[in-house]
């Protein structure tokens, strides 16, 4: 009878603790993404080097090569940006030098999305730009990297989870406990 108790409680806690994959990101999906690139210390209004545009996160490329338009007199490397459900994927056309500096590269800013927790590059990257974040904005930072033709950054984001998978999760750590609290008694 106890080992059957036992079997009961460790599928409970198998299942309350186990990762579902609603309990691992929030989708970015239907939100708006508004993007510029900055150059050449950080990103601020008078650093803008390129138009800024705001798409809606689906299936196509967002920012296909040649969205972008430069202004202030710079060069941009010809990209494509897709922004997914959990990712920014680039892929360049071209190649070249960003200019070094403090920040030369794009910022992402999220609306209507959740809060942004984490970012990361994926193995799958042939280059490793300086990547953040904050509750609602990603930062990619490719000051002073060289770029070949066919280089691919996949920058991977971590977003709250949802608000049920907490309450499933707890309501599971509370039946394990209700659980132990009869086996003691």
């Amino acid at each position: 009878m106890k080992s059957k108790r036992m079997l009961a409680a460790a599928a409970v806690a198998a299942f309350a603790l186990s990762p579902l994959p609603q309990a691992q990101a929030q989708s970015l999906g239907g939100s708006q993404v508004t993007v510029g690139a900055y150059c050449c210390t950080v990103p601020i209004p008078s650093n803008l080097v390129t138009n800024t545009l705001t798409r809606t996160v689906g299936p196509d490329d967002e920012f296909p090569e040649g969205s972008f338009e430069t202004i202030s007199g710079f060069q941009a490397i010809p990209v494509t940006i897709d922004v997914g459900t959990r990712t920014i994927e680039f892929t360049y056309s071209a190649g070249g030098t960003a200019s070094p500096g403090g920040f030369n590269g794009f910022v992402f800013d999220f609306e209507g999305a959740p809060t942004i927790t984490g970012v990361s590059l994926d193995g799958t990257s042939t280059y490793s730009p300086v990547v953040t974040f904050d509750e609602n904005s990603v930062f990619v930072n490719e000051a002073g990297v060289t770029l070949v033709p066919g280089s691919h950054l996949l920058v991977n984001i971590a977003a709250v989870p949802e608000p049920e998978s907490y309450a499933l999760m707890l309501g599971g750590l509370g039946l394990l406990g209700v659980m132990a609290r009869r086996r003691r008694a």
